[in-house]
Order: structure tokens, then C-alpha cells, then sequence
């Protein structure tokens, strides 16, 4: 016969059972970015992007140039419509 207590399986602490919970749910939806604290890497962050928007611009800008130059007709661009503002959702029922 046995003698003492049974042992006892081993239980996880609530808070590593709560983390290996969460880390089972997969990725989430929508980008991920990670502000940086540094306000010189903001800095560049900031011009960087605005070079960017400026050299797209100006390409554009220049495709559109050499499209009129030989159409006999002037050049009608169609741009996508931005998001509506002043409107609000409104719920069904």
C-alpha cells in the first residue's frame, strides 16, 4: 500500500496560462507600427515620408505631361473619392 499524499500534476501560474491563452488567437487585422521615442528618428521619419509624397507627386505629374502631349483631346484623370465627412454611420434597426 501506498503511504503519504498522492502527488499532484503541476498547474501553470494564472498569469502564464492567461498569456499562452492569448498567444493562441493568431495575428491581428491592420498594420503594426511601434512609435519610436527618439525625436530625431521622428524627425526622419517625417521627411522621409514627405520626400517620398513629393517624388510620387512629381512623377505624376510628369506622366500626365507626356499623355497630353500627344492627344488631340485634353486628358481627363479620375481621382478616388475620399471619405465622406459629416456622415455618420447609422445603425441597422
Amino acid at each position: 500500500m501506498a503511504q503519504g499524499r498522492p502527488k499532484v500534476a503541476a498547474k501553470r501560474p494564472k498569469a502564464a496560462a492567461a498569456a499562452a491563452a492569448r498567444g493562441t488567437r493568431g495575428p491581428r487585422k491592420g498594420g503594426r507600427t511601434i512609435a519610436p521615442k527618439k525625436l530625431r528618428v521622428i524627425q526622419q521619419q517625417k521627411l522621409k515620408k514627405r520626400l517620398e509624397v513629393g517624388i510620387r507627386m512629381r512623377i505624376e505629374q510628369e506622366t500626365v505631361q507626356r499623355a497630353q502631349g500627344g492627344l488631340p483631346k485634353k486628358l481627363a484623370l479620375v481621382t478616388a473619392p475620399g471619405p465622406a465627412k459629416g456622415k455618420a454611420k447609422k445603425g441597422r434597426g
